[in-house]
């Protein structure tokens, strides 16, 4: 193993680690939250965040988790809740009121996101309980199909009948004045036994994958015990109907293209796209810890077609890392989001991997590309990508948040990746985000930017690009980026978290005319208290 450097310098004390693999297994467990603190794992809502943002377009081929670049169908609306054309921003905030967990929701106008007549929701249909984690993940879809972008929030450590961190979702509805309470639904795991720490609705992705006009719910247990596998993972599905999602139906997956083990962690991230252009919506789940050949925690992609009967394991794949060895401890699937980023029709795939190692620099991260075909995802012409616009350095965690959109309305979806353990000159933690353009050949480091926190003073340890989303939050045509920095003070209260936003233009993104939100913010509900962790969970785009 390679021996890292100091991971932080936190109160004038070096904390470090012994090896890449104990950092990722810290981390991937909860039980270490970046900036030297140490928590007990079902309150540490360390790793993730979450923003949900995406814009309405034309109909067009692929629904993508988190690509606004895409042309999105009426059926298969991204985040606009009040359906007024702009995109608007949903933003967990899992360690409000003892990590009871809430979401913010931030509205789009013309000058872009606003904080009036932002909202703030707790968990609905059921009790808000210290340690649920509402809010620990959110994806957007149109589940009745009634033109209104709807919202599905995991509470992944809900516990349900005694059974501790069953985990739970619960779906709020859009409408003409945004989401609502009204009608609100919450759901356990469908298809199999609700069980104590199966965590199920840590994971979630949207997107209609039996072409019937209603989006549809997958949502990731992957702590769930498959035979006596424990923590294998599955993926549940909810149909979508005119009466919103329903259990009715609801199908439960494990692991496709390869064995079902312990430890494999599948469902722990998921993405939806058409990877084969076929009209019906596929999806990628990640199984970050899956053992390749002898590299544990190397990771891997399984990827379920959709049908008309919705998904199915018939023609299931699993795809490891591209453009890169797999090693111990990458983690390759632990972040997904899709977009066409050679606009050829076909549904890509980024895969982050944020744990590789780039020469000596243990830690630096990589982000894989498989392309999409009429075959489907395909890992001829995969490419593998380090940090751009910036020098690659240990324990930077390139790759930790992707999001994909078309920031310069070329018609090529672009990404962006998160670093949030990049040092931005002696300040360690403060994060950063490339982004990387499409062309017809693909995504390219050519033309590549590196952003730092916009609106406000760049620190130690805000971990800026923690998370990301996409949307067009002003509606001009260009998409838009979301960076959380969840670690960031707001005041004299450490880890309130805030959301910067970078808006996208004819050059690709620009700082110009940059946005930060707290909190504290005008018009934004609630208030900016420690450890909140404003936009800092599991971050996807819808």
């Amino acid at each position: 193993m390679q021996k890292m450097e100091p991971l932080v310098r936190l109160a004038g004390l070096e904390h470090t680690l012994g090896d890449t693999q104990v950092l990722s297994e810290w981390l991937r467990c909860g039980v270490y939250r970046p900036g030297g603190m140490l928590r007990m794992r079902r309150t540490a809502l360390v790793v993730p965040l979450l923003l949900v943002a995406a814009v309405v377009g034309t109909a067009g081929p692929a629904v993508a988790k988190s690509d606004s670049s895409l042309a999105v169908s009426a059926s298969d609306v991204g985040a606009d809740f009040n359906n007024d054309g702009f995109a608007d921003l949903a933003i967990g905030v899992p360690g409000e009121n003892e990590s009871a967990g809430a979401v913010n929701v931030l509205y789009g106008t013309g000058g872009g996101l606003s904080g009036t007549g932002g909202q703030l929701f707790t968990q609905v249909a059921g009790n808000s309980e210290n340690g649920d984690g509402f809010g620990w993940e959110l994806a957007a879809g149109d589940f009745n199909n009634d033109g209104f972008a709807d919202l599905a929030v995991g509470a992944p450590f809900e516990g349900i009948q005694g059974a501790g961190a069953a985990g739970a979702v619960s779906v709020l509805y859009g409408s003409a004045s945004g989401l609502t309470t009204s009608g609100g639904q919450l759901f356990t795991q469908v298809g199999g036994a609700v069980e104590a720490g199966d965590w199920f609705g840590f994971a979630l992705a949207a997107g209609d994958f039996n072409n019937d006009g209603f989006a549809d719910l997958a949502a990731g247990a992957p702590v769930e015990g498959v035979g006596g596998a424990g923590a294998a993972g599955a993926v549940s599905v909810l149909p979508g109907s005119a009466g919103g999602l329903t259990a009715t139906g609801g199908r439960l997956f494990t692991q496709v293209g390869g064995a079902v083990e312990a430890g494999d962690e599948f469902g722990w991230a998921l993405a939806a796209g058409d990877f084969n252009n076929d009209g019906f919506t596929d999806l990628a789940a990640g199984a970050p810890t899956e053992t390749v050949g002898s590299a544990g925690s190397a990771g891997a992609v399984s990827v379920l077609p959709g049908s008309t009967g919705g998904l199915t394991a018939t023609g299931g794949r699993l795809f490891t890392q591209v453009g890169g060895n797999p090693e111990i401890g990458d983690q390759f699937g632990r972040v997904l989001t899709t977009g066409d980023f050679n606009n050829n029709g076909f549904a890509d795939l980024a895969v982050g991997a944020p744990f590789e190692a780039v020469g000596s620099a243990s830690g630096a991260g990589a982000v894989s590309v498989l392309y999409g075909s009429a075959g489907g995802l395909t890992a001829t012409g995969g490419r593998l990508f380090t940090q751009v616009a910036g020098t690659v350095e240990a324990l930077d965690l390139f790759g930790f948040a992707v999001a994909a959109g078309d920031f310069n309305n070329d018609g090529f979806a672009d990404l962006a990746a998160g670093a949030p353990w990049e040092a931005v000159g002696r300040l360690g933690q403060a994060g950063a985000v490339s982004v990387l353009y499409g062309s017809a050949g693909g995504l390219t480091a050519t033309g590549g930017q590196l952003f730092t926190q916009v609106a406000g003073t760049v620190e130690a340890i805000d971990q800026f690009g923690a998370q990301l989303a996409t949307g067009d939050f002003n509606n001009n045509g260009f998409a838009d980026l979301a960076a959380a920095a969840p670690e960031e003070a707001v005041g004299s209260a450490f880890a309130a978290g805030a959301v910067s936003v970078l808006y996208g233009a004819g050059g690709g993104l620009s700082a110009n005319g940059g946005q930060l939100f707290t909190q504290n913010s005008p018009g934004v509900p609630g208030t900016a208290e420690a450890f909140d962790h404003f936009g800092g969970v599991d971050f996807n785009a819808g």
